[in-house]
């Protein structure tokens, strides 16, 4: 089951990584300005804003095999049908579809992982779930790079290995355990439990968290990067697709180190340095004199993001049971979802109007200041986590 799944949530981020090499060459192909071409990206990205939420609570309904199904079909067909759009506004409106489909794609792995594992053995498939994301956003910007030197829109054909992919999610778990109510009551009901559980303060404070991270990493890193490549260098498709994949190398390396390194830091820890260690990798490929140098800061950035994400997932899979985790992620996948809205259009404005060099610096700002944020934000929930716990039953209820 967990290979379907690594390959699954591996298909949804190569709606991001794929394309990104060619993102000057689409700018060019479709006469519109590099500031505008970030929409491509951004566009596949915004449906999640809303739907990762209602995918989660289809998915805790109905089970969680017929909502990937419905989600690989969109995401195959409108993710091919971008090869034949040579209009902008025609291909971002068919990314926007195909966005329909990633949200699927990429919120339910961590949910099945949840309902299949416990402990340990949970931050272990999280981890290899987030490592084989990362090694396919190692492979994407290679081969979406080469093929790009073709044509800009022979990357988009990739998409259709989402349909071979419809008969292995048979052995996909259905519907879980428990009574699923009308929508808002089913919210409603989750965050009760998260309440008495004493995690919904932390649960919060990791969507502004979530949103603040995304929008670093795809809108600097997978969109800013492949216009600083080809501006500042002069890179080429397939040289920005290898060079882009040394981010996905450092993400890999985390992803599986993660379950080891908890046990021996902790989650705040973790997440603290691992904000701090992409920060630094921001910074270090804003001031690179050349390619090696970018290529070691991009190869930070992405040992940080590979730490942040599997140790949220986690966090996620535990705030809520398994009747309410699909919502409850889901929930978190809007936030990243807007942050992978945003984030694409910030870029790519900022380096147009400022600089790739600027852009990274702002980007680098940003991560530190998170990581600053990050440590009394965190350390007032659990306190305040603790308090609850700690509340007599009668004193609760009075207030």
């Amino acid at each position: 089951m967990l290979p379907v799944i690594v390959v699954i949530s591996g298909l949804g981020v190569m709606s991001f990584s794929i394309v990104a090499p060619a993102l000057p060459d689409l700018a060019t192909a479709l006469d519109v300005s590099r500031g505008s071409i970030g929409l491509v990206q951004g566009a596949v990205a915004t449906p999640g804003i809303v739907l990762a939420v209602v995918i989660g609570y289809l998915a805790d309904r109905y089970g969680r095999r017929q909502v990937i199904l419905a989600s690989l079909i969109i995401f195959g067909v409108a993710g091919t049908a971008c090869f034949f759009a040579r209009d902008f506004w025609l291909l971002v409106g068919l990314r926007a579809v195909q966005g329909m489909g990633t949200s699927g794609l990429l919120s339910l792995g961590a949910v099945i992982i949840g309902d299949a594992f416990e402990g340990p053995e949970r931050q272990w498939a999280i981890g290899i779930e987030f490592a084989g994301i990362t090694g396919m956003t190692l492979i994407a910007p290679v081969l979406g790079g080469a093929l790009a030197e073709v044509s800009a829109f022979l990357p988009f054909l990739v998409f259709a290995l989402a349909l071979p992919m419809i008969p292995f999610i048979r052995i996909l778990p259905g519907k879980p355990e428990g009574t699923v109510e009308a929508p808002w009551r089913h919210l409603g009901d989750m965050v009760s439990e998260m309440r008495t559980s004493g995690r919904f303060v932390s649960f919060v404070g990791l969507l502004p968290f979530s949103f603040i991270v995304m929008l670093c990493f795809v809108g600097f890193g997978f969109t800013t990067t492949p216009l600083f490549l080809e501006r500042v260098f002069e890179v080429g498709p397939s040289g920005r697709g290898f060079i882009q994949a040394t981010a996905s190398v450092g993400s890999s390396i985390a992803a599986i180190s993660s379950a080891r390194v908890v046990r021996s830091l902790g989650r705040t820890t973790m997440l603290t340095a691992a904000i701090a260690l992409s920060a630094v990798g921001f910074a270090v490929v804003g001031i690179a004199p050349g390619l090696p140098i970018v290529a070691l800061g991009l190869f930070l950035f992405g040992l940080g993001i590979g730490s942040v994400f599997p140790v949220v997932q986690v966090f996620l899979t535990e705030a809520a049971s398994g009747t309410y985790r699909g919502a409850a992620i889901g929930t978190w996948v809007s936030s990243i979802r807007t942050g992978q809205t945003v984030g694409p259009v910030i870029g790519t404005r900022f380096a147009d109007s400022l600089g790739e060099r600027e852009t990274f610096g702002i980007g680098a700002a940003i991560l530190a200041i998170a990581a600053l944020v990050w440590i009394p934000i965190r350390a007032m929930a659990e306190s305040r986590s603790r308090t609850r716990k700690g509340r007599p039953s009668g004193t609760a209820s009075r207030r």
